[in-house]
């Protein structure tokens, strides 16, 4: 009886299945002189770029800022091994300039991204008020949105504004791909502002790593 023939395949520097690929692109290196191995590094549309370090404590950062207001792409700073620099696969063909933000005198560099493979889209957040009822939302202090996210995220921030008084806010919310629903708590004064009033407008604002804020208008009678 014949055994059957087990094949194996590998392939290099490619994420198989939904998600982005990893590995192809240069891997950034941080060395322990305090410098980038390279001046210049290349990346196709779509790929997440790798940050690995040695003999010190590095990370790559954009010396441009992304929709969100934070660097266009950045990693988190460590002392060893490899982390992803995340907002790569966001990018269109060009060349961005990125830095270490410990050491910016010596760690200067530059990210050329190809022409080739195509860039993710970047995540979209939706909301809308949920909350109606104006003597309620002063009474317990809660507002109620309903967020619709595009992708997860463990770092998503809202805010509520009254004009140019912010009722509430938050900071490091997780959400998931789809619909969710968020609660912000107001403080005293906030429900006190609310509880004067017959009627109000509230400006809802919410942003999420590498996407572009989101607004949206409701109103509390």
């Amino acid at each position: 009886m014949k055994r059957p023939l087990l094949i194996t395949l590998t392939c290099a520097g490619v994420a198989l299945g939904a998600g982005v690929a990893f590995g192809a692109a240069d891997t950034i290196i941080g060395t322990g002189a305090n410098t980038f191995n390279q001046p210049s590094y290349t990346a196709d549309q779509g790929e997440v770029v790798q940050l690995q370090v040695t003999g010190s404590i590095h990370n790559a950062t954009a010396t441009q800022n992304g929709p969100d207001g934070k660097a266009l792409f950045r990693s988190g700073t460590i002392s060893s091994g490899s982390t992803p620099v995340n907002g790569t696969q966001y990018l269109a063909t060009g060349s961005y300039s990125f830095i270490c933000t410990i050491h910016p005198a010596t760690m200067q560099a530059t990210l050329n991204v190809s022409a080739n493979g195509t860039p993710q889209p970047r995540p979209q957040l939706s909301l809308k008020l949920q909350s109606r009822k104006l003597d309620k939302v002063a009474k317990k202090g809660k507002l109620q949105i309903a967020v619709t996210s595009s992708a997860s995220s463990g770092d998503a921030s809202f805010k509520a504004k009254l004009g140019k008084r912010t009722l509430a806010s938050a900071s490091g919310v997780s959400v998931t791909a789809g619909r969710n629903t968020e609660v912000l708590k107001l403080g005293k004064r906030a429900r006190a502002k609310l509880a004067k009033r017959e009627k109000a407008t509230i400006s809802l604002s919410g942003t999420v790593p590498f996407g572009t804020p989101a607004t949206a208008k409701g109103k509390l009678k």
